[in-house]
C-alpha cells in the first residue's frame, strides 16, 4: 500500500511539473529588458536600437511565447552591431526577455586621407561614428591601415595610463608607410615615434627624458624629439639662420 502511495505521489509530482513547464512555455512575452553591464562615459547605441535588432527578420518578440523565442538567434542579431562587443540573452518565467549588453568603447578617432571618419575600439576594431553619441578621444589622422588598428588601440591605451602623457599627447599623425608622429599640446616641436614596434619601451624612454632633462634643456630650440631608436631619445635642434 505504501509503495502504491509513493508511486502515485511521484506520478502526481511529475504531472504537476509537466503542467507547470507547459504553462510557462506558452506564457506570452511581456517585455524586453536591456541592461548595459559595464560603466562607460557614453554609449553609441541605445535601448530602442537594441530592441529593433533583437526583432530583426524574426517578427515581434512581444507577440511570441517563451518557448518560441530563440535566444541564440537574438544574440547573433544583436552582436552583429559594430557598437556591441558582446550580448547575453536569457528568458524568465515571468514573460520577460533580458539582454545584457557589453558595448564597444572608443579609444581613438581616425580621420583618414579619404573617406569617412571612424573610431577604433579598445579591442582594436573599426567602429563607425554614431548618431547617438560621440567620444572625446585622441585624433589619429593619415593613411591608417586595418592591420594597424589593434596596435594603435594598445598604444593609445598605454598613453592614457600615463599621467604625464595622457594630456601631453593630443594627436597622432601617420607618416610614410608605417611610421607615426605624436603631436603635443605645448611647445613648437613634435615627437617622432617611428613604427609602433616596441612602443612601450619608447614611451618609457620619453617619460624618463622629460623627467631628467626637459627642465634643463627646454624645448624652445628643438624641432623634434625622436623615439624611433628604441634605446635612446634623440633631440634635433631647430635650424636658425642656416645653423642648428
Amino acid at each position: 500500500m505504501k509503495i502504491i502511495k509513493v508511486i502515485f505521489g511521484v506520478v502526481l509530482l511529475i504531472g504537476l511539473i509537466s503542467f507547470t513547464t507547459i504553462r510557462n512555455a506558452t506564457r506570452p512575452i511581456k517585455k524586453i529588458n536591456v541592461a548595459f553591464i559595464q560603466p562607460v562615459n557614453n554609449y553609441f547605441i541605445d535601448d530602442q536600437t537594441i530592441r529593433e535588432l533583437a526583432n530583426k527578420n524574426g517578427g515581434d518578440i512581444l507577440k511570441q511565447t517563451i518557448s518560441e523565442v530563440n535566444v541564440k538567434d537574438i544574440e547573433q542579431k544583436v552582436s552583429e552591431s559594430p557598437f556591441v562587443d558582446s550580448v547575453q540573452v536569457s528568458k524568465s518565467i515571468d514573460g520577460s526577455i533580458d539582454l545584457e549588453i557589453k558595448a564597444n568603447t572608443a579609444v581613438a578617432r581616425v580621420k583618414p586621407v579619404n573617406g569617412q571618419q571612424f573610431y577604433i575600439t579598445s579591442k582594436g576594431k573599426k567602429m563607425p561614428m554614431s548618431k547617438i553619441s560621440s567620444a572625446n578621444v585622441i585624433l589619429v589622422y593619415g593613411d591608417v591601415k586595418p592591420n594597424e588598428y589593434e596596435d594603435l588601440s594598445e598604444f593609445v591605451q598605454a598613453l592614457k595610463e600615463d599621467d604625464l602623457l595622457k594630456n601631453h599627447i593630443i594627436a597622432i599623425q601617420k607618416v610614410g608607410l608605417r611610421s607615426f608622429n605624436l603631436i603635443v599640446n605645448k611647445g613648437n616641436y613634435y615627437i617622432e615615434l617611428g613604427t609602433l614596434n616596441n612602443f612601450k619601451k619608447k614611451l618609457n624612454n620619453l617619460v624618463l627624458f622629460y623627467n631628467q632633462y626637459i627642465d634643463y634643456i627646454g624645448t624652445e630650440d628643438y624641432e623634434k624629439l625622436s623615439l624611433k631608436y628604441v634605446n635612446q631619445v634623440v633631440a634635433t635642434k631647430r635650424v636658425k639662420n642656416g645653423e642648428q
